[in-house]
């Protein structure tokens, strides 16, 4: 049985690229909404001819990046005073 060679260029794109599956547990979402997400162009994405989509990991990164509070927010713990 001959194994297939992939070239290393071939292996950087395929990580550059993420599933839906992986894009929807990285932001705690459905599948389904993420597929919304890359039908409606909330989302860059593009579609194999198997008709998958896949997500560039960049993207991810700044949506993830995008999502999260700016600082940290301050809740009061003041206490009540009698």
């Amino acid at each position: 049985m001959a194994g297939t060679r992939r070239s290393a260029r071939t292996d950087r794109l395929e990580k550059s690229w993420v599933t839906s599956g992986e894009v929807a547990r990285a932001l705690n979402m459905t599948d389904a909404a993420i597929r919304r997400w890359a039908r409606e162009g909330l989302l860059e994405a593009i579609k194999t001819p198997g008709g998958q989509y896949r997500f560039r990991r960049e993207a991810l990164s700044n949506l993830m990046k995008s999502r999260q509070p700016k600082g940290a927010r301050k809740t009061s713990t003041a206490r009540s005073t009698r």
